[in-house]
């Protein structure tokens, strides 16, 4: 006699932010008071940020929220419903939003703008504006993430690919401020960067733990392909030159401080990015589009110039550049070989799960 398995639930979607309606409608529902899952996810970006255009009051509803929502913003709506309070995270070796470790997180709404905040002070949350503190939130919602980078065992260095050169000194530490608190750029490659892509690291997501972990909830595995290579299409259409004025731009760093610090730099974040919309808006618009650009930093007039040349779109630079942080975003288009090392690395992690997940989402 044949015995027929369970067959595993798959979804193929194009973008990240249609996972979060498939989530709600076919587990979200489904779940029991008190009960939770977690998400088990392989990816090159964190997609921890949240929703600026969506009321935490309207994530009880699904009506409208999948064009709310961006790629980057779909996973912190299901914690705040209540859905996810685990989330493991293996990343390829490329990617340095998050260093591995675990990562506490208080979600809930912001008492005075109504959206969700977090409470981590982690640059990547406070330079996209997304910080608050426990005391200015309601209905938190607690989940824990882990971060692990797949793919650094001991022969990874025998494949190892060029990496871009860094444009900034010292990018995966502390960086340089002027005086306005921003980063200072480098006129030319520093062929002098230490590349530590070969680093050894210490796995914080072992088989134990994941077995721990995943032993009394269920799980939903989130796949995209850009754990195995990663493309930027911004980055494409800009030199290193270019890159580095665009960065310039955008980059503030938050140093270790008060709280009424962090606001007070939130508060700047906000407004500068909004003058910077202005802005370009003005400039890259008619009837002032073949117009002189009379604005007093150099920086974003040779931004605004660079897209009047090459005739982008300003609107997707300026989406772009507002979600950048102290690091930057991943970029790695990787080799067959590459490609089916993190196959295998990927093939070891789900060894290591001895349960199967109640769903598979699979993204572009």
């Amino acid at each position: 006699m044949v015995a027929i398995k369970d067959k595993l639930k798959l979804e193929i979607v194009e973008h990240n932010n249609e996972v979060l309606p498939i989530l709600i409608r076919d587990i979200g529902v489904n779940l029991k008071s008190g009960e939770d899952v977690a998400l088990v996810r392989f990816d090159s970006y964190a997609d921890l940020l949240a929703p600026k255009d969506v009321k935490a009051d309207e994530i009880e509803t699904l009506n409208h929220l999948v064009d709310s929502i961006t790629n980057q913003s779909w996973i912190l709506p299901a914690v705040y419903r209540g859905y996810i309070t685990k989330i493991l995270w293996f990343k390829p070796p490329w990617a340095h939003q998050f260093q591995d470790g675990k990562y506490p997180l208080q979600v809930g709404k912001c008492q005075q703008t109504g959206v969700l905040k977090v409470t981590s002070t982690n640059p990547y949350f406070t330079s996209n504006c997304v910080y608050a503190s426990m005391d200015k939130l309601s209905n938190v919602h607690a989940v824990d993430v882990y971060v692990s980078t797949t793919g650094l065992a001991k022969n990874y260095s025998t494949i190892i690919e060029k990496s871009h050169p860094s444009i900034y000194d010292n990018e995966s530490g502390s960086e340089s401020l002027d005086v306005d608190n921003r980063k200072k750029p480098k006129l030319s490659n520093d062929n002098n960067h230490k590349d530590n892509s070969t680093v050894q690291r210490v796995y914080p997501l072992d088989a134990t733990l994941i077995d721990q972990l995943l032993e009394t909830r269920q799980f939903i595995m989130d796949i995209n392909l850009s754990f195995f290579s990663t493309d930027d299409y911004i980055r494409k259409q800009l030199d290193e030159h270019e890159y580095e004025i665009l960065r310039y731009v955008y980059t503030r760093i938050v140093q270790d401080r008060t709280d009424t610090e962090i606001q007070r730099y939130i508060t700047a974040r906000e407004s500068a990015l909004e003058q910077i919309r202005t802005c370009m808006n003005e400039y890259l618009t008619e009837p002032k589009l073949d117009q002189p650009i009379l604005i007093d930093n150099p920086y974003l007039s040779a931004l605004i110039s660079i897209i009047r040349f090459k005739k982008l779109d300003w609107k997707l630079i300026h989406r772009y550049g507002m979600h950048l942080s102290d690091t930057r975003p991943p970029l790695h288009v990787s080799s067959e070989e590459m490609v089916i090392y993190l196959h295998e690395a990927m093939a070891k992690v789900l060894q290591s799960i001895k349960k199967n997940p109640i769903l598979i989402t699979i993204s572009r």
